[in-house]
């Protein structure tokens, strides 16, 4: 093994590297995974724009990431070089009240992959905890492995919201994240799922994944006070309040988008008409090990997801791209691995 890799390396607000970087030690209950894809998430956008304090130079992101397992630790019996897993991306405390109660995403103490000083999958090699790794399925790809974790967070948003058959559903927000909560209930038979957003493009998109409705936010008329359900997928002031405007009395908003930390609300509005509201973080590793399973049956939709697969050099140039707001950018994988029936993509458009 080489002492020194590449990794895209964030020096501080705007400034994000392609640089050599040490090779990460292996201990003896870890294993050396290398990065076959990885996910550029929202939160490393913020992160990488200086928003949000939860990146801490120099380090590396990434917590959407697969790959192959390359050596194990001396302790590690359940793995083997050559598997291919997706990687569990946070490690609880194991103690706190909210570990004991098994709600171990609340965990105030967990420390994620690619977030704060902990670095993470934007490189070629990552030492994981061999308990943090899920080998895949049969069918499974490299690409949709990395969408495992952002793909969990919709799961675990879709399963606070009880959805069953003849729920009205509307999902603020056409991103990666509304779009897998769009697919997934679908799957569970939700036939009434409307989905607004600003982007055209994205909307478009929605409408072939099986949408039954699309609203344009600045153009269409959203039929307030209707839906049983609302999930805002987005987290900035007007949306949350565009979320609330939709549910009906009594109904419930579940809460997935993180964009803004502060926002102002009615809460005459949230409490007169008994809206229940409800955050949605990460989800326990028994829940991303059920999603891991389901990758192979989801792959068509999943690849519309992805809207770019490049190489991690590209990486700096992603960001840059993302940060500036640029159309047809859905969700953007660093890898090498080509998409189906197409040559390797430096850039692939969202809804084309």
């Amino acid at each position: 093994m080489p002492h020194h890799m590449k990794a895209l390396v964030f020096r501080g607000d705007n400034d994000l590297r392609y640089e050599d970087w040490p090779v990460p030690r292996v201990g003896p209950a870890d294993a050396l995974v290398r990065v076959g894809a990885v996910g550029i998430c929202g939160s490393d956008v913020h992160g990488y724009l200086g928003r949000t304090g939860r990146r801490t130079a120099p380090m590396i992101m990434g917590h959407e990431f697969a790959g192959d397992v390359m050596r194990v630790g001396n302790r590690v019996r359940e793995l083997r070089p050559g598997q291919r897993v997706a990687v569990f991306p946070y490690a609880s405390c194991g103690t706190c009240a909210c570990c004991r109660d098994g709600a171990t995403a609340a965990c105030p103490a967990k420390r994620m992959f690619g977030v704060f000083d902990v670095n993470g999958g934007m490189a070629e090699y990552v030492s994981v905890p061999a308990r943090q790794l899920i080998p895949l399925p049969r069918g499974a790809e490299g690409v949709h492995a990395a969408l495992a974790e952002p793909l969990s967070v919709a799961a675990r948003g879709v399963e606070k919201a009880g959805l069953r058959r003849g729920t009205r559903l509307a999902i603020v927000g056409a991103g990666a994240i509304g779009l897998m909560c769009l697919v997934l209930a679908r799957r569970l038979n939700v036939e009434s799922v409307t989905v607004l957003d600003l982007a055209p493009d994205r909307l478009r998109l929605a409408k072939r994944m099986g949408a039954a409705r699309v609203i344009h936010c600045d153009r269409g008329a959203a039929p307030s006070g209707r839906f049983d359900v609302v999930i805002e997928a987005v987290g900035v002031a007007a949306t949350l309040n565009q979320a609330v405007r939709l549910a009906r009395r009594g109904g419930q908003v579940v809460v997935l988008g993180m964009s803004q930390r502060e926002i102002p609300v009615d809460m005459f509005d949230i409490v007169a008409r008994e809206i229940r509201l409800e955050g949605s973080f990460n989800y326990t590793l028994q829940e991303f090990a059920r999603v891991v399973g389901m990758l192979p049956s989801l792959r068509t939709h999943l690849d519309r997801v992805v809207s770019h697969r490049v190489p991690l050099e590209h990486g700096v140039d992603m960001f840059r791209r993302l940060a500036q707001g640029e159309a047809g950018m859905c969700k953007v994988i660093l890898t090498d691995e080509a998409g189906p029936g197409e040559e390797q993509s430096v850039d692939r458009k969202c809804a084309r």
